[in-house]
């Protein structure tokens, strides 16, 4: 029997196949494709990403196949610049740019291979999932293999990764609730030639003209992407042609002068499935939502969903904590998913307005709020925490990202503080005199749950033998920055870099360290 099996090879699927096998999980991906789909889908990802690729040791790998986000620009009628949209200056709060693009099947492709050097991780390309039966003790996936044979394998859990389609969701029952946004676009992306590089904009740029909202990115390499708004009574079918797709793109590029890579018609969809787990049985990705590419989080969030899963799944398969723990998975990802979706959705509400007067009176609303030319807004900003789940009910800081600093050690290694902490459970301290006030009981509570200590002091004195401990100096004030603006001298961050909770004092410490092993062992509010 099989831990875990994944159903979906696609970048979900394929990353949690990388944090299964990570977590030492025995883990069976299946997908119903025999390769690698060739052409590009999704087409950016953020610094979140870039740190679970890092955890996942795949960070190196990736690198040479994505670039930082360009800025993005808004025009509005008359093409009047309305809003803008940039990083804010480094020292970045995940040690990696906010936001980057990327060529899908290279990333695909850097992702099964990563997987595929866990022996403990099968692979099984070209069989469909077509039923299963579900016992007390496991769940049975009936599959039709590639060459037509029928086939039964058996797993503790199931994770559905298969698409917006999702056939599992459909064998579950599972409904998917409209969020209200269902708008037809068509999507082209193109290799292009010097020659038209040069003169295309050198920003991502959101044409919000109500003659024909548009969308324009630059990805990596000569790779740009138009994301093109269909019009009423238009036929998809119709305009996603060849000789209509080079009409459309003629302000910006000529036949002569690109390579139509690939393009498709589809409909931007907000939706978000009624229940996220089925017995052994969750869902994960588009499977479970479907968020419009405004905000750049599609593909984000599911892989956000695979991170806060897999940790869960690795204890309760190991039998360190009770199965009631994977229900905290959907009361966290569920709030997450529905407001990233509703502010991607009031993004596309205003790239899509089609009647004059009102996107005049837009243009002039945004002006007025952000400046007139517009300041520079940082769309990280935009991204919200848990507001549930496993989280202290009194910490303010609570449910928000934890950052990562670049440290220096004793020794003199620099780095992402990632890279020596590591990804586990970690009460990260502001100093070893704070440490030394931590009760020993509760330094052992935290090892007994696979935790460490992380001090920020070049030389820890005082240190415990209760627990590991690691001593860093961070390079830039990231970490003090965030410390001092939550009020807090520590912090106990979950395996997914959530925090749990934040104290002011030893006694603190002490109370999250045994509150969090509580809820650990089932007690989750």
């Amino acid at each position: 029997m099989y831990d875990v099996a994944i159903v979906g090879c696609g970048p979900v699927g394929a990353l949690a196949a990388n944090l299964c096998g990570q977590a030492g999980l025995k883990t069976l991906i299946l997908e119903r494709e025999p390769a690698i789909h060739p052409l590009p889908r999704a087409v950016a990802c953020d610094h979140e990403t870039l740190r679970i690729l890092q955890n996942a040791g795949l960070a190196a790998q990736m690198e040479p196949h994505i670039a930082p986000y360009a800025p993005t620009e808004y025009r509005g009628v008359g093409a009047r610049l309305i809003s803008r949209f940039d990083f804010a200056p480094p020292p970045y709060p995940l040690a990696w740019a906010p936001n980057y693009v990327f060529r899908q099947p290279a990333f695909e492709a850097v992702l099964r291979a990563g997987f595929a050097a866990y022996t403990h991780v099968t692979a099984k390309l070209g069989c469909a999932v077509e039923a299963y039966a579900e016992n007390a003790t496991g769940i049975n996936l009936l599959g039709c293999e590639a060459d037509g044979r029928d086939s039964t394998y058996r797993a503790r859990y199931v994770l559905a990764a298969d698409g917006g389609s999702s056939t599992l969701r459909r064998l579950c029952g599972v409904e998917m609730e409209s969020l209200d946004f269902d708008e037809p676009w068509l999507v082209v992306d193109l290799l292009v030639g010097e020659r038209a590089l040069a003169r295309l904009p050198q920003t991502i740029v959101q044409f919000c003209d109500p003659t024909r909202p548009m969308t324009y990115v630059i990805g990596t390499g000569n790779h740009r992407r138009w994301e093109i708004m269909l019009l009423p009574g238009e036929d998809p079918s119709e305009l996603a042609r060849p000789e209509h797709i080079w009409r459309l793109l003629t302000p910006f590029v000529a036949a002569d002068e690109a390579e139509l890579w690939r393009y498709a018609a589809y409909r931007f969809h907000a939706l978000v499935a009624t229940r996220w787990r089925h017995g052994r049985i969750l869902l994960a990705g588009d499977a479970a939502h479907m968020t419009p590419p405004f905000l750049a989080q599609g593909m984000v969030q599911g892989l956000r969903d695979v991170a806060n899963l897999s940790w869960k799944l690795a204890r309760v398969t190991a039998g360190t904590s009770p199965a009631t723990l994977l229900d905290s998975y959907a009361l966290e990802r569920a709030p997450h998913v529905r407001a990233t979706t509703a502010t991607a959705k009031t993004f596309g509400q205003v790239i899509c307005e089609l009647d004059p007067a009102r996107a005049q009176t837009r243009d002039l609303n945004l002006l007025a709020e952000f400046g007139d030319p517009p300041r520079v807004r940082h769309r990280q900003s935009l991204i919200p925490g848990l507001n549930a789940g496993v989280i202290d009910s009194v910490s303010a800081a609570a449910g928000t990202l934890f950052p990562q600093p670049m440290v220096t050690l004793a020794d003199g290694r620099c780095g992402r503080l990632d890279d020596f902490a590591g990804h586990g459970v970690r009460l990260v301290l502001d100093g070893a005199d704070l440490l030394s006030t931590v009760p020993e009981s509760a330094l052992s509570t935290l090892a007994a749950i696979g935790g460490r200590a992380v001090v920020l002091d070049a030389q820890p004195h005082g240190a415990t033998p209760a627990i590991d401990v690691l001593a860093c100096r961070e390079n830039d004030a990231v970490l003090a920055d965030w410390l001092r603006t939550h009020a807090c001298h520590a912090a106990l961050v979950r395996p997914d870099h959530y925090v749990y909770g934040t104290a002011q004092d030893g006694a603190g410490c002490a109370r999250l360290c045994t509150a969090f092993a509580a809820m650990l062992a089932g007690h989750v509010a």
